[in-house]
């Protein structure tokens, strides 16, 4: 009788680490296509996916005591960038950024359930449900964000507008000279991320969607501001504006 349950016990844990294999080798994935998407190196996302990159090879067999380590560390990972994933859920018009984030959401909470599940031996019925009810969840998502992004357009640049261009989170020029009165810019968004153009002190708060264009008109006195992207994570995407009377 104990040997019976020992072995239920191992192919239960067996059949969650799979899971727990999959859903890691998809994060070093995501990994990957999010610094491709953005075209830089993300130190907090790289980190992330060596990570999860040293656990595949791990997550198999009987090995269920891993489970927890890998479920524990997933959680600290979604945690930790809980900001970040709110609010580009929030923005679905950005697609590329949105269905990157949804992914790493799903797949994290599909990680953290299958490193349970080999740790506490759950039952294995529900797991190929839960893969497919969260791959369907992913789908439904990403599906929404295209629909959005292509319904989404760009505004078009007019005669006389001092144009910024948002490239590689970083904006160009970093400092712009404009007349004092009212004046329009025009900031070309080419990331496939979400980006703001943000001048606290006039009340300017720009947002671009991904790979899209945007343009504001405002007044200000002379003197010289800061603009600054307000996405979290963005915090080093600053530039000078210099209001010449």
């Amino acid at each position: 009788m104990n040997d019976t349950i020992v072995r239920q016990e191992q192919t239960t844990t067996t059949t969650w680490m799979r899971l727990a294999q999959t859903a890691a080798v998809t994060m070093v994935i995501w990994a990957a296509v999010l610094q491709i998407t953005a075209r830089m190196v993300i130190p907090p996302v790289l980190v992330i996916g060596l990570v999860f990159l040293v656990f595949v090879p791990f997550l198999r067999g009987e090995r269920g005591r891993l489970g927890v380590a890998f479920a524990a560390f997933t959680t600290l990972a979604l945690v930790g960038n809980l900001p970040g994933i709110v609010d580009e859920l929030a923005h679905p018009e950005s697609a590329p950024a949105f269905i990157l984030t949804l992914l790493s959401v799903v797949t994290a909470l599909v990680a953290v359930t299958a490193g349970l599940g080999a740790f506490f031996h759950w039952s294995t019925s529900p797991v190929k449900a839960i893969a497919l009810g969260w791959a369907a969840v992913f789908v439904v998502g990403a599906i929404g964000s295209v629909a959005a992004s292509v319904t989404t357009g760009s505004d078009i640049a007019l005669a006389g507008d001092t144009v910024v261009v948002a490239e590689k989170v970083q904006f160009a020029p970093d400092a712009i000279n404009v007349a004092t009165g009212s004046t329009g810019v025009w900031v070309e968004n080419k990331d496939g991320i979400r980006h703001t153009l943000t001048i606290e002190e006039l009340g300017v708060d720009l947002d671009i969607p991904a790979l899209k264009s945007r343009r504001v008109d405002f007044a200000a006195a002379p003197g010289t501001y800061t603009y600054t992207c307000t996405v979290p994570g963005h915090e080093d995407m600053t530039g000078t504006l210099i209001v010449e009377g």
